[in-house]
């Protein structure tokens, strides 16, 4: 699959992973990476924390991914849009490996908070902390909650799993006024929960759910594999930031047609795009909802051919798709507004709602 020219595809975006690194091997003083990541990454640094002296050291040339659970994270959300492979949601965004190695729990929010605010420096939009601590006081650091508080008022947008637990949501998401927190569904857009002691953790701070069940992603030595969990959630949200950061600003969440995204404003419309599921409204299982990838590309809302106005076309374009599923004769994805998977009366609303508008 490759991009359209010209289109958004997160190309103004630049996002920092907290996680094991990406990979990569050495070869006659040059550096490869995966094939689908080597043209959006733009470098990266590895913290440690020592077990005797609690000292946080660093290394700025080597993040290597020993794990693989990075170079995953890392294909969800930017795999390039070449012709083979997988393909991320924001596919020409630009990466930044943080690796961590720790001893203890304390020793994991040091070094993500040295992560976070090495994220900062390098001005990274967007922050990705793709593990988590068990939600008791005890993992409740002040270091970390520091650190992302620290990096919200400097403008980025934070992302971290809720969590595997199947229980109440895990630090750093737990930071509700600070981190996005999200979840995990399924291929049927349910919450994933395979068992009493394994599931999406849910509670006030979850704020959306992405597809988080086989979910196939780059992993290392240039191979491909399924990935299950929040972790695998979480880049698709942030990644679907990083489209919004990358359009044009919209006056109806930024404030006025000349002032640019922030943190927040995109946050708000992460929102208001989101698909309900669940309970009516925002709910502890689902948050806002599912995290809409497509509606952020269409300016206005309800452009389903983009050609920046909402006119007949569109309008005929989902009545052509109506009553469709995928798998569908008339299957159409464009006039799936709202991305639940069927052309309904919900689609030709948007489009009857933002009828004659024009881009900004």
């Amino acid at each position: 699959m490759t991009i359209d020219e010209g289109a958004n595809a997160g190309q103004n975006a630049t996002i920092a992973i907290i996680d094991s690194g990406i990979d990569y091997y050495d070869s006659n003083y040059e550096r490869f990476y995966h094939p689908d990541l080597a043209g959006n990454i733009l470098g990266g640094i590895w913290y440690w924390h020592h077990w005797q002296t609690c000292i946080v050291d660093q290394n700025v040339t080597d993040f290597k991914d020993e794990d693989g659970h990075g170079t995953g994270v890392a294909g969800i959300v930017a795999a390039v849009d070449n012709t083979y492979g997988v393909i991320g949601t924001a596919p020409r965004a630009k990466m930044y490996a943080i690796r961590h190695d720790y001893y203890s729990n304390f020793g994991w929010a040091k070094v993500v908070a040295a992560g976070i605010n090495w994220a900062m420096e390098v001005n990274a939009q967007i922050i990705i902390i793709s593990t988590a601590l068990e939600q008791t006081p005890y993992y409740n650091y002040s270091v970390l909650y520091n650190a992302c508080k620290n990096a919200y008022g400097n403008g980025s947008l934070i992302f971290a799993p809720a969590g595997n637990g199947n229980t109440s949501v895990y630090y750093p998401a737990a930071y509700d006024a600070f981190v996005i927190a999200v979840g995990a569904i399924d291929e049927n857009d349910i919450r994933w929960n395979p068992s009493s002691k394994l599931g999406s953790n849910f509670g006030p701070e979850l704020d959306f759910v992405a597809p988080g069940v086989n979910i196939c992603t780059t992993s290392p030595n240039g191979t491909y594999a399924n990935s299950t969990g929040t972790s695998v959630a979480c880049p698709h949200v942030a990644a679907a930031a990083a489209l919004i950061w990358s359009s044009k600003p919209d006056p109806e969440y930024t404030g006025g047609s000349n002032k640019p995204w922030n943190n927040t404003s995109v946050g708000e419309k992460l929102k208001q795009l989101a698909l309900d599921l669940g309970a009516p409204g925002r709910d502890d299982y689902y948050g806002y909802g599912l995290i809409n990838g497509w509606a952020p590309n269409q300016r206005p809302l309800g452009d389903v051919n983009n050609d920046l106005k909402v006119r007949v076309d569109d309008l005929s374009l989902a009545q052509a798709a109506y009553g469709s599923e995928p798998g569908h004769s008339n299957w159409d994805p464009r006039a799936d507004i709202n991305i639940d998977n069927k052309v309904r009366v919900d689609d030709i609303l948007i489009i009857a709602l933002n009828f004659g508008k024009t881009d900004p």
